[in-house]
């Protein structure tokens, strides 16, 4: 049987693990206890259109979105039920707004006021493709200052931390190393970035982004805003077959040439966890397997 790539996300004092067919938060509330909860998938999940390449990337970034949604949710019920509940209400906004709404904030902040700022003020005269490019890095340099700001707070910055210990945890079982208590140890020797990060996604979005727009002429008005939104399906599905890839031929120099600026960006969004951070990754992923060995 193929190995299965787990992925997941943080959450609010936990971790989520997407499953072959599950998908399971693990929280440590107030009380110190490990709580573990399965969450629905979204109704699309099995759609044979997930089995086609290039279309399949768009399908499955509605899909993160929709389940990060419900995994953040979840984990907010988690704790909030625990007695002498001191979750920052902060910390709860940044979290909803860095995975739920981030997608719509992609569609209008970072795709249309770069693009604005490249066409009205910052541009050079009858050079489109110099513009397409400035219209790049501007978007480019809001998602990195976007990353870089929400992360000076300190509970973001504890959501970062469970974020490494879910990249820790997975490489370590794509390592097969065993994944108890007594592998904490070993597991934090692992690197918190990982090739297949949400974030990634993003970021390879991005850079795709730069090189498919360089191409599409500015006038009409019509034609330069409409095919932003119009290639998104297709810098997607390119994005997505990209990182899998990389994640593959993960020991190819091109798939590390692919992955680095994605390694780069995950030094943002990621921080080294504790090892009570790791325990949750563990109980966690453990959790998704033993759901998908009993189907």
């Amino acid at each position: 049987m193929k190995k299965h790539f787990y992925g997941g996300q943080a959450v609010i004092e936990g971790v989520m693990i997407r499953g072959m067919k599950n998908c399971v938060v693990a929280v440590r509330n107030n009380h110190k206890e490990i709580i573990i909860e399965q969450i629905k998938l979204p109704s699309f999940t099995n759609s044979f259109l997930k089995k086609i390449p290039f279309v399949r990337g768009l399908i499955i970034l509605v899909e993160m979105m929709v389940i990060g949604f419900r995994a953040l949710s979840k984990s907010s019920e988690i704790v909030e039920q625990s007695e002498d509940n001191n979750l920052s209400n902060l910390e709860k906004f940044f979290s909803y707004l860095f995975s739920t709404f981030f997608i719509l904030f992609v569609l209008s902040i970072f795709l249309l006021l770069p693009l604005f700022l490249s066409d009205r003020i910052i541009f050079v005269e009858d050079n489109f493709v110099i513009n397409n490019i400035i219209e790049g890095l501007v978007r480019l340099v809001f998602f990195i200052g976007y990353v870089y700001l929400i992360g000076l707070n300190k509970d973001i910055k504890r959501v970062f931390a469970y974020h490494g210990a879910e990249h820790k945890t997975i490489a370590a079982y794509e390592d097969n190393q065993s994944l108890n208590s007594n592998s904490i140890e070993k597991i934090q020797e692992y690197n918190k970035e990982h090739p297949r990060c949400g974030t990634s996604f993003i970021m390879t979005v991005i850079l795709v982004s730069i090189i498919l727009h360089v191409f599409i002429p500015r006038e009409p008005i019509l034609l330069l805003y409409s095919s932003r939104l119009f290639l998104f399906p297709i810098i997607a599905g390119i994005s997505y077959e990209l990182i899998r890839f990389s994640s593959i031929t993960s020991e190819n120099y091109l798939s590390k040439l692919l992955s680095y600026p994605n390694i780069l960006m995950q030094k943002l969004t990621t921080a080294e966890p504790e090892e009570e951070m790791v325990e949750v990754a563990i109980a966690a992923i453990n959790e998704s397997i033993r759901i998908d060995n009993s189907d």
